[in-house]
């Protein structure tokens, strides 16, 4: 059967969206926000570098009314390698049109790469090895303890990746199970941990450069919102480009509910969450969400999610599932990014996070258009509410 003309627009609009490199996605997003007319602001991350000595930059794009009341704060990158997903969809809401239809008194505020390093390397963590969503919580008081992850952490941290040490790892592995259960192993690795800096899900012991960068953008775009919706896009869970609405607002609060009403109830329900997700939900620490809401608490109503495009392939046994995070430990910890097998290993992580298949680049282009089409819908009633109580 023939391809329509639609299909092929589609597929050619994935295959001009989504970039091979940080630097070609950065590009592609500031051509298209200087076209758009956006006011755009870098800033510079002066203690990395990328491959080759690139330079890294956290770039902002807003649109809109400058003294705009209600304002969309659309974030990407935050685990670098995930960057891709939400880079192609901001810059192609752009190219849509999305700047010169924006509702009356709403703007929107686009932030690119928030973690540039990762981006750049195709890793998940900062230069620092920091999740930088873990590490938003107050570093002058004593971290969250996680005293489970002490004890698997030997047995996730081989320095090899040989078949005798991932046996190890699973045996071991499975002797946690038998004492504390699976989502207590899920919980341990992923909740966040501030003891072992060479670990996974490392909240680090002070702000990273990510985080006080998003906290000036905060504090200087930001300063007379009333109300802001929040969208930080992500990948990961296994899934083909399908969206998974992480909202971390209290449950019974206005923040949950007006995200209810823009994106359905049913997509919020943790029971939703948790079948997209593939397995119940671990706890969180410091996650950049409550950071901003602590930001604007007394100033702004907030109101978002954390969503995440769903990319990878599924994992049918443990060793599958540890393999990604154990490759980028190794490329940082043992073997370096210069090592024979970093090419592959790099392509590996990618193939997670940002996967090539065109079917994946298309539906993250859908869906990601369709959420915001009904986000900044949402924002434009919110705005006409404030305006109405004002009179």
């Amino acid at each position: 059967m023939a391809e329509s003309p639609q299909t092929r627009r589609k597929r050619m609009k994935a295959n001009e969206l989504f970039s091979d490199t940080y630097v070609e996605a950065r590009a592609q997003f500031l051509a298209a926000a200087e076209a758009a007319g956006g006011r755009l602001r870098h800033y510079e991350n002066q203690h990395a570098k990328g491959p080759g000595e690139t330079r890294l930059f956290t770039d902002t794009a807003w649109f809109g009314p400058a003294n705009a009341e209600t304002v969309l704060l659309n974030t990407c990158g935050t685990h670098g390698a995930e960057g891709y997903g939400g880079s192609a969809v901001q810059t192609a809401w752009i190219r849509e049109g999305g700047p010169a239809s924006l509702p009356q008194g709403v703007a929107v505020l686009l932030v690119h790469a928030v973690n540039p390093f990762g981006f750049a390397w195709g890793l998940r963590g900062t230069e620092n090895n920091v999740d930088v969503n873990r590490n938003f919580l107050d570093h002058t008081k004593p971290h969250p303890e996680n005293p489970l992850y002490g004890e698997l952490h030997p047995l996730l941290c081989p320095t090899t990746l040989d078949d005798d040490a991932v046996q190890k790892m699973l045996t071991g592995g499975a002797r946690f199970i038998e004492r504390h259960g699976q989502w207590a192993l899920e919980d341990a690795i992923s909740r966040g941990q501030y003891t072992h800096p060479d670990g996974y899900h490392f909240g680090g012991t002070a702000p990273e450069w990510s985080n006080l960068t998003m906290r000036e953008i905060v504090a200087r775009e930001l300063p007379r919102t009333h109300r802001v919706g929040f969208i930080d896009w992500h990948s990961g869970p296994a899934g083909d480009g399908e969206l998974i609405y992480l909202c971390f607002s209290d449950p019974k609060g206005p923040g949950f509910a007006r995200a209810s009403h823009w994106w359905g109830r049913e997509a919020l329900d943790p029971k939703t969450v948790d079948a997209m997700w593939g397995s119940k939900r671990p706890t969180r620490r410091g996650i950049m969400f409550w950071g901003i809401e602590e930001m604007l608490a007394g100033q702004a109503h907030f109101s978002g999610a954390v969503v995440e495009f769903r990319s990878a392939q599924v994992k049918t046994n443990a060793a599958k599932a540890m393999r990604v995070p154990m490759l980028e430990r190794w490329l940082r910890f043992v073997g370096g990014f210069d090592a024979p097998e970093a090419p592959g290993y790099f392509e590996e992580i990618r193939d997670d996070y940002a996967p090539r298949r065109k079917s994946w680049q298309e539906n993250v282009l859908m869906n990601g258009l369709a959420c915001y089409d009904r986000t900044i819908a949402g924002l434009g009633d919110w705005a006409r509410e404030g305006l109405k109580a004002a009179d």
